[in-house]
C-alpha cells in the first residue's frame, strides 16, 4: 500500500500547530455577569479589621490579604491568618489532577432524552432533574463541578454569530437552554445556576482575556467572564467557555477540554485577568502592565506538568541574541519541543532548539532576520494519541478521502469504518477546511478513525500549543541570516527522552569535508552512531563518560542524522543536520 508522503505530513502537522484556533474574547457593551459581592465591602469604615479579614477569607481576597500584612501595625492573629491563606492559594493543589483528565464524564450521555427536550420550551422547570440526573449518587463535589462543566460543553455550542456582530445579549441561563448557545457571560450564568442547584458555591467574574483578538494590550472594557468554584474553603477558576472549544473566524469549533477546569490561580492569570483584584486568588497581586508584558500561557501547559523555571519570556520579545529561559517537565513521558513561526504561520527550519536533563528543559529561540515572528512550545504525552483534527479542503478530498476509498477497496478497511469515517470530518468552506467532528462517546467510530489514520500513515501523536510570545530582533541585530539553520533538527527519539544532551555540533547546516566532532552526553542509550549509506560509525565513551566521534563530513549527501539505541540492535533517529557543499 502506498504511504502518505512525508511532505504531506509535515504539513498537516502545521496546519494543526501552527494555525491553531483561538478562544473567545468579547466586546463589552454594557453585559456583564452579575459580580458576586459589593466591591466597597472589602474598604467598608464600619467594618473591624476582624470582620473584613473573615470577609477576605470567606472570598479567597488575596489581594486584600496582602494589603493587610503590609501595614505597619495589624494583628499578629489575623495576619498570620492572612500569610497561611495566601501561602494555601499560592500552593498548587496537586489531587485537582485527577479531574483535569480531557475525558468527558459518563454521566453526561445518560440525561434522559426528554428532559433535554424540554428545556427549550421550560428551562426553568426542566433543569433542576437535569442536575439531580447528572449528579445522582455523586458525593465528590469536585466530580460534581467536573460533571456540570462537561454538561454544559457537550450541550451548549458558543454563539460565534453574536461574538461577532457585537451585540450581546439574551445571556441568561434560561435563554441558553433554549438556544443551546452562548457566549461566556451566557456560560457563566448556566454554570452558577447549575452550581447552586448542586449545592455547589459559584460565582462569575469580569476581566480581560488573551483570547481572540488579543494584541498585547487590554482595552478599557472588559472582554470575558468566568466561573470559580469553591470547594473545600477554597475558590478554583473555572472557564467552560474556554474548554467547549474555540473560534476559527466565523465558525465555533467545537474541541472538549480541562485546561481551565480548577485552574492553578497563578497558571490562569497568565491568560485571565480579572476586573477587581479581589478575585486573583493570588498575592502579590499582578497589574494590568504585568498581564500584557507575561507570554500567553495557556492551561494545557500546566496540564501536562510543566512550570517556568525562569523567567519566561515576555508576551513581545526584542532580542538581540538568542533568548534562552528554562522550564520544568515533572512527567518524564511527557514529550516538548519548540517551534519558530512567521506571521504567515510557516515554521522557520533550524531557528530554535531544546535541550533537556532530567526534568530541566532549556530553550533557545532565534529569529533570522528583522520581520516579526511567533515563538512556541509545543508538547504531548508520548502515548497520546491526538488524531489531525483540521486539515485543508484540498488535502482531504484530494489524499485522506482517496486513501481511505482504497482501503476499502483493498479490503483492509471495512464499509462501516469507511463510513465512519466519511462523517467523522466536516467541511467548513470559510476556513477552507475540514474538522474532526469530536464525540469522546462513540467508541466505535473514534477506532475507525484511528484505524485509519494509521493504514495511512498520518500521525496521531500531534503536538499541542503550550506557550506561545512574539519574537522580534531588537534595533540593531539583524538576526542570525536567512537559508541558515542555526539549530538542527531534532528528532522524537532525542525530544521524547530526558537524559540526553548534545553538546556538539549545534550547528544545523554541516560543510562537507570539514571535521566535526559529536559530542554527546546521555543516560537513556547505550550506543549512539552516525549511519550514512547502511554504514555505521559509531561514537566511542571518553573518560568521563562522554560519547564523542571526530567525523568528516563526506560529500555526496544532503543530511546527516545521528541515531541512539538502548540496545545496541535497534537505533532511533535522534538529530538531524543538513549537509552543502
Amino acid at each position: 500500500m502506498k504511504k502518505i508522503s512525508i511532505g504531506w505530513i509535515l504539513w498537516c502537522i502545521f496546519l494543526i500547530i501552527g494555525c491553531s484556533s483561538t478562544k473567545p474574547s468579547e466586546p463589552h457593551n454594557g453585559f456583564r455577569v452579575k459580580p458576586p459581592r459589593d466591591s466597597f465591602e472589602r474598604t467598608d469604615p464600619a467594618k473591624t479589621d476582624a470582620e473584613r479579614i473573615a470577609a477576605a477569607l470567606a472570598w479567597g481576597d488575596c489581594a486584600y490579604l496582602d494589603e493587610y500584612i503590609r501595614r505597619e501595625k495589624t494583628d499578629p492573629n489575623l495576619k498570620a491568618q492572612a500569610a497561611a491563606e495566601i501561602t494555601r492559594y499560592a500552593s498548587p493543589d496537586s489531587h485537582v489532577g485527577m479531574y483535569k483528565t480531557g475525558v468527558m464524564e459518563p454521566q453526561v450521555r445518560l440525561v434522559p432524552k426528554e428532559l433535554i427536550d424540554k428545556t427549550s420550551a421550560d428551562p426553568a422547570e426542566v433543569l433542576p432533574a437535569i442536575v439531580s440526573s447528572l449528579t445522582a449518587d455523586v458525593s465528590d463535589e469536585f466530580l460534581k463541578a467536573k460533571i456540570l462543566h462537561d454538561w454544559i460543553c457537550d450541550v451548549i455550542a458558543y454563539d460565534a454569530d453574536m461574538y461577532i456582530s457585537g451585540v450581546i445579549a439574551d445571556q441568561d441561563y434560561e435563554s441558553v437552554l433554549k438556544k443551546k448557545k452562548a457566549v461566556c457571560s451566557g456560560y457563566v450564568n448556566l454554570y452558577n445556576q447549575m452550581c447552586e442547584l448542586a449545592h455547589i458555591e459559584s460565582m462569575g467574574v469580569n476581566g480581560y482575556s488573551k483570547g481572540f483578538g488579543y494584541t498585547g494590550k487590554i482595552g478599557k472594557d472588559i472582554d470575558c467572564s468566568w466561573n470559580a468554584v469553591k470547594i473545600g474553603g477554597k475558590w478554583y477558576p473555572v472557564d467552560v467557555t474556554w474548554d467547549a472549544g474555540s473560534v476559527e473566524k466565523k465558525t465555533f469549533i467545537k474541541r472538549y477540554a480541562t485546561a481551565w477546569l480548577f485552574a492553578d490561580p497563578r497558571s490562569f492569570l497568565y491568560s485571565h485577568l480579572p476586573e477587581e483584584e479581589a478575585y486573583q486568588f493570588y498575592a502579590p497581586v499582578l497589574t494590568a502592565d504585568d498581564f500584557m508584558r507575561e507570554a500567553y500561557i495557556p492551561g494545557a501547559f500546566f496540564q501536562y506538568g510543566l512550570t517556568v523555571k525562569t523567567k519566561a519570556p515576555e508576551y513581545s520579545a526584542l532580542i538581540d541574541k538568542p533568548l534562552v529561559f528554562e522550564i520544568t517537565a515533572q512527567n518524564s513521558a511527557v514529550s516538548v519541543s519548540s517551534v519558530v513561526r512567521t506571521a504567515q504561520q510557516r515554521e522557520v527550519a533550524g531557528a530554535s532548539w531544546q535541550t533537556r536533563n532530567g526534568e530541566t528543559i532549556t530553550f533557545e529561540f532565534d529569529v533570522p532576520d528583522t520581520a516579526e515572528y511567533k515563538g512556541g512550545i509545543v508538547a504531548k504525552l508520548q502515548n497520546q494519541n491526538r488524531l489531525q483534527d483540521r486539515i485543508s479542503i484540498q488535502t482531504f478530498e484530494q489524499i485522506w478521502l482517496p486513501g481511505a476509498e482504497k482501503l476499502f477497496a483493498e479490503s483492509e478497511i471495512t464499509e462501516d469504518e469507511l463510513e465512519y469515517f466519511k462523517k467523522s470530518y466536516y467541511k467548513v468552506t470559510d476556513n477552507s477546511r475540514y474538522y474532526f467532528l469530536e464525540d469522546s462517546f462513540d467508541i466505535p467510530r473514534n477506532n475507525a478513525v484511528v484505524k485509519i489514520h494509521t493504514l495511512l500513515g498520518l500521525s496521531a501523536g500531534l503536538l499541542e500549543e503550550t506557550l506561545t510570545f512574539n519574537l522580534q530582533a531588537a534595533p540593531g541585530y539583524q538576526g542570525f541570516g536567512n537559508d541558515v539553520l542555526k539549530y538542527p533538527h531534532t528528532l522524537p527519539g532525542y525530544t521524547e527522552v530526558s537524559n540526553t544532551q548534545l553538546l556538539s555540533p549545534t550547528a544545523g547546516i554541516l560543510k562537507s569535508g570539514s571535521s566535526e566532532t559529536f559530542t554527546v552526553s546521555t543516560g537513556d542509550f547505550t550506543a549512539l552512531a552516525i549511519v550514512i549509506n547502511g554504514v555505521q560509525t559509531r561514537l566511542a565513551k571518553n573518560d568521563v563518560g562522554i560519547f564523542e566521534l571526530n567525523f568528516t563530513i563526506p560529500s555526496g549527501i544532503d543530511s546527516l542524522t545521528l541515531f541512539g539505541s538502548a540496545d545496541e540492535r535497534q537505533y532511533t533517529g535522534l538529530i538531524q543536520y543538513s549537509v552543502t557543499n
